[in-house]
């Protein structure tokens, strides 16, 4: 919220909500309002040090790119039909089920998912999905 009114938070806990945060916040805190409401834990990726890492996110089609495809045509048509769905329907809820039913060997997939799905970035997850049944 936007809203600086302590009472506001009473307002906003009483009506169902888990928790309040005031803008601007910090991300950090968002985060661990996060984990702590969901039980989550976060696997923080090691930045690359040195040029190397720059040169390799700047490139358009980076390698963090990539497996996310390959990963992809591992999944059946029908759960990108319904992955594709839950973005379009803004579902986020749906859409962190459909990653749960993701193999263990498509973790990064999973976990991207997620990530959009947590950060609300539906077109992300269709744009990927569109993408990706093109090739």
């Amino acid at each position: 919220t936007a809203s600086a009114f302590e009472e506001e938070r009473t307002v906003v806990l009483s009506s169902g909500c888990d928790d309040f945060m005031r803008k601007p916040f910090r991300e950090e805190i968002l985060l661990a309002k996060i984990a702590e409401h969901l039980g989550v834990c976060y696997i923080y990726e090691a930045e690359e040090l040195g040029n190397q890492g720059l040169a390799a996110s700047s490139e358009s089609n980076s390698e963090a790119q990539q497996p996310l495809e390959v990963h992809l045509s591992q999944m059946s048509a029908e759960w990108k039909a319904q992955l594709y769905q839950a973005a379009v329907e803004c579902s986020d809820d749906l859409i962190l089920e459909l990653s749960e039913q993701i193999p263990q060997d498509n973790a990064p997939l999973a976990i991207a998912i997620k990530d959009l799905a947590n950060n609300f970035l539906f077109e992300q997850i269709l744009e990927l999905i569109v993408e990706h049944s093109h090739h």
